[in-house]
C-alpha cells in the first residue's frame, strides 16, 4: 500500500523535510514530570498579550458558531488608519507565513527561482518546492549579518522571488537602509520582493531598513505578524502590505474565513493597546542587555540582535545544554532544524525572572561541564 501512496505523491512535495516547531510545554512537563516550564525557545512574547484583548475575545465568545467576516473588513480598516495606507493595500492571513505562502503560489511557476538568506526561517524552502520552484540559499556573512551584493549576483532570467527575513530568523541581523535602498534601485520588474517583517517592531537601530517606504514603486508584498510582540500567536493572525495590483491576484487564492473571527477581533483591540506593545519593547531592550553581559561572563558568543531573540554559539557541542536545561524546566531551541552546527542555540528573550533563572541554571551546567 505504501509503494502505491509514494508513487501518488507529487516529486516536489518528497523532498520537503516537515517543519519542526519549538517543542511544546505540555511534552517537556510530562517527560521530566515537572511543574513549571519556562520556555523560551519560539520567540513569543513573556508577558503574553494584551489584557484588553482577553476582555474583547470573553464578550465574543458566543458568536463562534458563526462563520467570520471572510474579509476581514473591520481589521482591514483598523490597520489602514494605523499605518495610514489604503486598505485594498492590506491583506490578512493565517499568520504572515501565510500570506508569504500566497505571495508564491502566485507568482512563482514550477522551475522558476526564489532567492533568500541561510540560515533563516525554515517555512521558505518548504514554501518554495511545494509550487515546484527552485530554492536558492543565499549564505549571510560570517558574522551573519547581509550582503545584498550576494543577492544580486545569484540573480537570473529564472528568478521570480527575493525574500529578504528583516530582522532575520534566527540570527536577528537586519537589513540596513542604505543597503536596501542601493539594492531596490537595481531589482527589474519582473522579479517580486518579499520582505518578512515579523520581528520590525523590536528593532532598536535607527538605519534599520524597512520595506514600508517603497513598496507604493516596487513589486514588493511585506508581511508582518500579530504572533510576536502583540502576543496572538495561538490565534494565527498577521497580514500583508502591498500595491493593490499586487495583492487582487493573491486576494484569488486566498481561502475563504482564512482568519477567525476571534482573531480578527484580538488584532483590532491589540493594535489599539500600543502601551502593551510599548511595555515588551522595554521588556526585551532590558532583558537583551542582561543577557548580553551575562553571556560574556560565561564565555558564550552571542550575535547581537534587533529582534526577541538571541542566537548564540557554545565552545562545545550544545546538544546536551539544551537537554540538560530541559530537565530543569527552561526550553530552549537548538539549531539543527537550521542547519547549523549543534554549537548554536537560539534563545528567546523572556521576562527578568525568567532570564536571570535561565542564567543561573545555565552558569551550574557549565560549571558541572568544566
Amino acid at each position: 500500500m505504501g509503494d502505491n501512496i509514494d508513487k501518488l505523491v507529487r516529486k516536489e512535495i518528497k523532498e520537503i523535510a516537515p517543519y519542526v516547531p519549538g517543542k511544546p510545554i505540555d511534552d517537556v512537563k510530562r517527560l521530566y514530570n515537572l511543574k513549571r516550564i519556562i520556555k523560551l525557545a519560539s520567540n513569543e512574547n513573556p508577558l503574553g498579550y494584551s489584557q484588553k484583548v482577553k476582555e474583547a475575545l470573553r464578550e465574543n465568545l458566543d458568536n463562534i458558531n458563526r462563520y467570520p467576516d471572510g474579509s476581514g473588513y473591520y481589521l482591514k480598516k483598523e490597520l489602514s488608519n494605523f499605518l495610514n495606507i489604503p486598505e485594498d493595500e492590506i491583506i490578512l492571513g493565517s499568520g504572515s507565513s501565510e500570506v508569504i505562502s500566497l505571495a508564491i503560489e502566485t507568482f512563482v511557476n514550477p522551475g522558476e527561482e526564489v532567492i533568500y538568506p541561510f540560515p533563516s526561517f525554515i517555512i521558505y524552502r518548504i514554501l518554495v518546492l511545494k509550487v515546484g520552484g527552485v530554492p536558492v540559499e543565499v549564505p549571510l556573512e560570517e558574522n551573519f549579518s547581509y550582503n545584498l551584493n550576494k543577492f544580486f549576483e545569484r540573480i537570473t532570467s529564472k528568478t521570480k522571488v527575493i525574500i529578504l527575513c528583516n530582522p532575520n530568523n534566527p540570527t536577528g541581523t537586519i537589513v540596513y537602509k542604505e543597503q536596501l535602498e542601493k539594492f531596490l534601485s537595481k531589482i527589474p520588474d519582473n522579479i517580486i520582493i518579499i520582505s518578512d517583517e515579523a520581528y520590525f517592531e523590536y528593532v532598536e537601530n535607527k538605519n534599520f531598513g524597512t520595506c514600508f517606504p517603497y513598496y507604493k514603486d516596487k513589486n514588493i508584498v511585506l508581511t508582518r505578524s500579530f504572533s510576536k510582540i502583540y502576543g496572538l500567536a495561538s490565534l494565527r493572525i498577521g497580514y500583508g502590505i502591498g500595491k493593490s495590483e499586487i495583492l487582487n491576484y493573491m486576494e484569488r487564492i486566498r481561502p475563504p474565513f482564512n482568519t477567525t473571527g476571534l482573531a480578527q477581533i484580538a488584532a483590532i483591540t491589540a493594535l489599539n493597546d500600543q502601551d502593551f506593545v510599548k511595555k515588551s519593547i522595554n521588556v526585551n531592550k532590558e532583558g537583551k542587555r542582561f543577557l548580553y553581559g551575562s553571556f560574556e561572563k560565561l564565555g558564550i558568543e552571542y550575535i547581537p540582535t534587533e529582534a526577541n531573540f538571541i542566537l548564540c554559539k557554545f565552545k562545545q557541542d550544545a546538544t546536551d545544554i539544551v537537554k540538560e536545561l530541559e530537565k530543569r524546566g527552561i526550553i530552549i531551541r537548538g539549531m539543527k532544524s537550521f542547519n547549523l552546527s549543534n554549537q548554536y542555540v537560539r534563545i528567546t528573550i523572556g521576562t527578568e525572572e525568567e532570564n536571570k533563572l535561565l542564567i543561573k541554571e545555565l552558569s551550574e551546567i557549565i560549571k558541572y561541564q568544566k
